[in-house]
């Protein structure tokens, strides 16, 4: 299962794709049988096709966006949701297949967003970016899958930042109908979870 988990990871993650090349260049060596084809990276905001594989999945990558650029700030709280990306994913194994509740080589629609936060005070503070839910033009409420997202720490402790991705599997529409994706998160909160801030929400344009 780490194994599939790795797996899962290289293909889900923003990486390969443009965001940290560097970073993914030097896990690449480590599984000799993964593989990445990918376009090129000059334009960051693409509709072209790049792809990812390895013995568990294939992944291919439909639209990125490296540069959402949207930030702000909730209370004590600085944000920020850097990048977003939709794939189509198909499992090349049982267990893959598992993984998403699919049969072996049916295709599955997600989608990536990179997000960040930051306390400004040195009060400890509750904000969870891990767990935004997304609203779509195709009129699905959407949670992050915890086992395929990069979590997203949610506390915390004094004056810290947190990064990650949330994973995202649409259930009953497709990433090329996606137009826009609304994000929700909770307003922050202190360690005696009063209300710090605004809840946050923000809308990303996609496939256009």
């Amino acid at each position: 299962m780490k194994k599939l988990i790795f797996s899962a990871a290289f293909v889900l993650s923003l990486g390969l794709a443009g965001c940290g090349d560097d970073a993914a260049k030097e896990e690449k060596p480590k599984e000799e049988t993964q593989k990445s084809v990918s376009t090129d990276k000059s334009n960051e905001s693409s509709k072209k096709d790049d792809v990812q594989e390895d013995a568990n999945l294939k992944a291919m990558n439909t639209y990125t966006n490296k540069e959402v650029g949207i930030s702000g700030q909730s209370g004590p709280i600085l944000y920020n949701i850097e990048a977003v990306q939709l794939k189509k994913i198909t499992p090349k194994t049982e267990e893959a297949a598992n993984l998403f509740d699919v049969a072996v080589g049916e295709e599955v629609d997600a989608l990536t967003i990179s997000m960040s936060g930051e306390n400004t005070s040195t009060e400890d503070m509750n904000f969870h970016l891990g767990q935004a839910v997304i609203i779509t033009n195709t009129k699905e409420q959407l949670e992050p899958d915890m086992i395929l997202s990069e979590h997203i720490e949610g506390n915390y402790l004094g004056k810290v930042k947190h990064e990650g991705f949330n994973v995202y599997v649409l259930k009953n529409s497709k990433v090329e109908d996606l137009k826009n994706i609304e994000i929700r998160v909770d307003a922050p909160t202190n360690s005696n979870f009063d209300q710090q801030g605004e809840d946050v929400t923000h809308t990303i344009e996609v496939n256009k």
